[in-house]
């Protein structure tokens, strides 16, 4: 389903160099705003693109501000990456099951730092809603006959380091890194078990 805040029926084919009238700067404004308020752009990038759309001359200006925020099948699925990097500290993370199960998801706070221990247990790391410390991340992992899940937001660029013995370390095939999101060192020892680095599940397939 289209937006009914985007400009329809534009581009180089029909009318594209059209003049942009003030209603038409307006109507991209509002669908910027919106797009911000759901998450779908950070500040600094509404900020920008409004800026773009209050200068706008003609709709072949006005189209790219809004392209990538419509879509057939509905929202980009590519979340807001949050940086807090003015308040980082050198103190380590640190997370740990042993003989039983622990998760973090949803605001979180992502260390440049991040100690993660697993004996006989689980964890599960979701990053797409956290906000984080650093743009370079180190995941420190011990995993004895345990599991390691670690969900990155779409862009993140993973280095895996780890050592398996009678295990595994695998990242399955991710979004190619785009530079707005962080860049992952995962390294450690894992035995009999196995550290898995994803993105997530693309819900408009189903």
């Amino acid at each position: 389903m289209s937006n009914p805040l985007e400009p329809t029926d534009v581009g180089p084919a029909a009318g594209g160099d059209l003049a942009a009238s003030d209603a038409d700067r307006d109507r991209v404004i509002t669908l910027l705003t919106a797009a911000q308020a759901e998450g779908r752009l950070t500040p600094s990038e509404r900020d920008q693109r409004i800026a773009a759309a209050r200068t706008a001359e003609t709709f072949d200006d006005l189209v790219p501000l809004t392209r990538d925020l419509v879509s057939p099948t509905g929202p980009a699925a590519r979340p807001v990456v949050n940086y807090d990097e003015g308040h980082s500290t050198a103190v380590a993370d640190q997370i740990v099951a042993i003989f039983g199960g622990t998760s973090r998801k949803h605001s979180w706070r992502v260390r440049q730092n991040t100690s993660v221990l697993a004996m006989f247990g689980g964890i599960d790391l979701d990053l797409t809603e956290a906000t984080f410390e650093a743009r370079e991340l180190t995941f420190n992992v011990f995993c004895l006959f345990g599991g390691v899940n670690v969900i990155v937001p779409p862009g993140t660029e993973v280095d895996s380091q780890v050592i398996a013995v009678f295990g595994g370390s695998d990242i399955h095939k991710l979004v190619p890194p785009d530079g707005a999101a962080p860049r992952l060192l995962v390294k450690g020892f894992c035995g009999f078990g196995g550290v898995d680095v994803r993105n997530p599940k693309d819900r408009r397939r189903h």
